[in-house]
């Protein structure tokens, strides 16, 4: 552990090794556990061409989460001071829980102008969506939801995937994404505000000064194990509350590591939910989305626009207007194809 946190620069201390863009790790949840792992995620950061600051997260530790309140809230609001440098980028460590106790402990007045300022990229997933929707909610931050150091840069072997999909997303913040997946919706085009993210963590800010109101949105959703009627009682409190039937569309992912149902196991499916939710909400409903807790994701802004055309045997998302890197790495230099789905 010591060579490799030699070899990324001190903890905690902006610094920037040549023309290396800064990646800042974030950890506003769950601890880095197995630290080996987490090493291997910052050496494939690195391999990506990217100098890792704020090593001290890797092993940050208070009870279940990777540090205090106040520890957890310092890896942002420490960017909230002019005289701090701005990374290029900011990557959530890992999900787990606890980012929606800073809410109210961040500095959104000043942390808000300086990340649209600097163009500095904060990206994560899971637990992450919390700060990330509150970030647009108070000023307008758009974030990008992707891949995170624990689970993704630390997988063994990388996903190629996921890594040629990120420097899509990152190099221009524009891109088109083709989900060749059956739907039930009838074709239909649409456009709006790309917003969502996890779902169980989404509701967790409903009547909460830090949920966005995205009307005319595109929502996309994804979450880890929770069961098809867990799902289904989120949606309905969704649609109860006014959110569902003001989007223009709601994108599925993954929602892994479900387990089948024994009162209905035949008929009670997220693709049969899917068609309920649309249904009662009067909002197409599209599956397929390769977003969630799973090993080959697509980034997707939250906060930049989506154009939206789906047929009956699946869709094309259009991105523009999403983060994108101020400085490219070295290893990024030449651009590769999209993966196809």
């Amino acid at each position: 552990m010591n060579t490799l946190l030699s070899a990324c620069g001190s903890p905690g201390t902006p610094a920037v090794a040549g023309d290396a863009p800064v990646a800042r790790l974030m950890a506003l949840g769950g601890p880095m556990i197995d630290l080996p792992r987490a090493e291997r995620g910052v050496a494939a950061l690195q391999a990506q061409g990217f100098h890792v600051d704020n090593l001290a997260v890797l092993t940050r530790r208070q009870s279940r989460f990777a540090g205090s309140i106040a520890e957890r809230a310092q890896d942002l609001n420490a960017l909230a001071d002019p005289a701090t440098p701005m990374p290029a980028l900011i990557i959530a460590a890992r999900g787990g829980f606890g980012a929606a106790q800073l809410l109210a402990h961040l500095d959104f007045d000043h942390l808000c102008p300086r990340l649209r300022q600097s163009g500095t990229v904060l990206m994560g997933y899971s637990d992450n969506t919390a700060v990330q929707l509150a970030l647009w909610a108070k000023g307008q931050v758009a974030t990008v939801s992707g891949p995170m150091l624990y689970g993704d840069f630390a997988a063994e072997p990388l996903s190629a995937f996921t890594m040629t999909w990120l420097q899509q997303a990152l190099r221009t913040g524009e891109y088109a994404l083709r989900v060749d997946a059956p739907q039930a919706a009838a074709p239909f085009k649409t456009s709006g505000t790309l917003w969502g993210g996890n779902l169980s963590v989404l509701m967790t800010l409903v009547g909460t000064p830090w949920m966005p109101d995205v009307p005319g949105g595109i929502l996309f959703l994804e979450d880890v194990g929770e069961d098809v009627y867990k799902v289904d009682r989120m949606l309905t409190q969704l649609r109860q509350a006014g959110i569902l039937g003001r989007q223009s569309a709601v994108l599925l992912g993954q929602f892994s590591e479900q387990r089948k149902d024994g009162f209905d196991p035949d008929g009670y499916t997220m693709a049969a939910l899917a068609q309920t939710v649309s249904r009662q909400s009067g909002v197409p409903v599209l599956t397929g989305l390769p977003i969630g807790h799973v090993r080959d994701i697509v980034p997707l802004p939250i906060g930049g626009q989506g154009e939206l055309i789906a047929g009956a045997d699946g869709f094309t998302l259009n991105v523009r207007g999403g983060p994108a890197l101020t400085r490219l790495p070295a290893a990024w230099a030449a651009p590769d194809a999209a993966a196809s789905l």
